[in-house]
């Protein structure tokens, strides 16, 4: 009865601030903490989250990525990046005691406002037809809010948590860098899980994709054969290459076919970005002597990057006689961001407890069976979590739509039931020392 009473009174508290809820979503949407690398915009966004927390009662830690002792030296590290005036924050909300930690991290970046075709402001936060529009509304402002607000209900239910909860908003998320989030691994907090609230659509991500940037940069001969010279079309052989890429993506199925998690997931793949050639600032037409093509490929846990790109230049000299042009203008393959590794949360009791506990108070929140955990289709800074640190992470957000594209949207019934679902998952995780006495008389009657 106890539980159940909770559970009643969780929803009760979320219709009654409902209104609250969504407008701190819009709050976060309105900061425009852009990743323009090297450097972001993050920093107003930081503050507003720190005054937040430490308005809540928790105890937060601002501090800058520079002071975070063997960050620069650590193998996942990577340089070029500037972080002056893009702290980390974390707070902290101190349990009494003998309870299972949690944390909730978030990214505070978002990736560039883009081009013009919005029909909304891309930092307006309007609302419309039950969505919210904005950049960084799905990806990942929403939930950031979302579990914010999960922590203050259960603040303001009187629940007293035996286990700490943390909840943290990190730098450089976007455009591979994820220095931020080591950063805070190596700082802490150390808690038992944690939860990423990256946009899962409600569902239950305990493993996500690999992925990395790379560009193929080819070299071709210009100019006019007056002479009988031999010209390569560098344009040419970008093309060729893009068509080869596709081919190999079919080639990384057979390589590597998907895992169980991955069955009713979208399988890794390889994308082709863009194609730049020849003298933007040459008005005559001209034969391209300089092409790139720029490519994300995906992959799964225990794939790194170096053997993709082995696999990629052995997929290369085999296709040769199909694309013959590109035996004679040969690319230079290099890396554009750094690769984000795959990983999975590791099969242990501990883990296996935390997302069984996860299903229950998902089935409280949504009114129905949760979908069994699956692999997420998208890369993020889960792996840093999972292979550099004593704390498993489950990706877990809301849904919505038009992730790093024009109106970009979060649905609002989704952002309240993760709420719900936050909350839900945190009494059970952490513990319930005990309820104030109104929960008591509801249990009692």
């Amino acid at each position: 009865m106890r539980r159940e009473a909770l559970s009643e009174r969780i929803e009760n508290w979320l219709n009654a601030h409902r209104d609250e809820a969504v407008g701190l979503a819009q709050t976060l949407v309105r900061f425009e903490s852009v990743n323009r690398p090297p450097g972001g915009d993050e920093g107003a966004y930081q503050e507003a989250i720190a005054a937040y927390l430490t308005a809540a009662g928790a105890e937060v830690d601002v501090y800058e990525l520079g002071d975070v002792e063997g960050l620069i030296h650590h193998p996942a590290y990577m340089p070029g990046r500037v972080y002056a005036g893009r702290p980390n924050v974390a707070g902290r909300f101190r349990g009494g005691g003998g309870g299972r930690s949690l944390l909730f991290s978030g990214h505070a970046d978002t990736v560039r406002e883009g081009n013009k075709r919005w029909r909304f402001p891309p930092f307006g936060g309007e609302l419309e037809d039950g969505r919210l529009y904005g950049r960084g509304a799905y990806d990942m402002k929403g939930g950031m809010a979302a579990a914010l607000t999960a922590i203050r209900c259960l603040r303001e239910l009187g629940v007293r948590l035996k286990g700490d909860v943390y909840a943290e908003s990190v730098v450089d998320e976007e455009y591979g860098g994820a220095n931020g989030s080591l950063a805070a691994r190596l700082r802490g907090p150390h808690a038992d899980m944690a939860i990423i609230p990256e946009p899962s659509n409600l569902r239950l991500y305990s493993a996500h994709l690999g992925g990395g940037a790379w560009k193929a940069a080819f070299a071709g001969k210009n100019g006019i054969a007056f002479n009988g010279e031999r010209l390569v079309n560098a344009l040419d052989a970008a093309v060729d290459f893009a068509h080869l890429l596709r081919a190999f993506g079919e080639r990384l199925r057979t390589l590597y076919p998907a895992p169980a998690l991955w069955r009713e997931s979208k399988e890794a793949e390889a994308i082709g970005l863009k194609i730049v050639a020849g003298d933007a600032a040459c008005v005559v037409p001209e034969m391209p002597e300089q092409a790139e093509v720029h490519f994300w490929i995906e992959s799964y846990p225990g794939v790194s990057g170096d053997e993709i790109v082995l696999q990629l230049q052995a997929f290369y000299e085999s296709s040769l006689d199909r694309f013959p042009i590109l035996r004679e203008c040969r690319p230079e393959i290099v890396p554009v961001i750094r690769y984000l590794e795959a990983s999975a949360m590791p099969d242990n009791e501990a883990c296996r407890s935390f997302l069984d506990i996860a299903a229950k108070a998902g089935r409280r929140a949504l009114g129905k069976h949760c979908i069994e955990p699956a692999g997420a289709p998208f890369a993020c800074d889960a792996f840093l979590f999972n292979l550099y640190s004593a704390t498993p992470a489950l990706v877990l957000g809301p849904a919505g739509g038009n992730a790093h594209a024009p109106d970009e949207y979060l649905e609002l019934d989704s952002y309240l039931r993760l709420i719900r679902w936050y909350a839900e998952l945190t009494a059970d995780w952490c513990g319930a020392e005990s309820l104030d006495e109104k929960e008591n008389a509801d249990a009692a009657s």
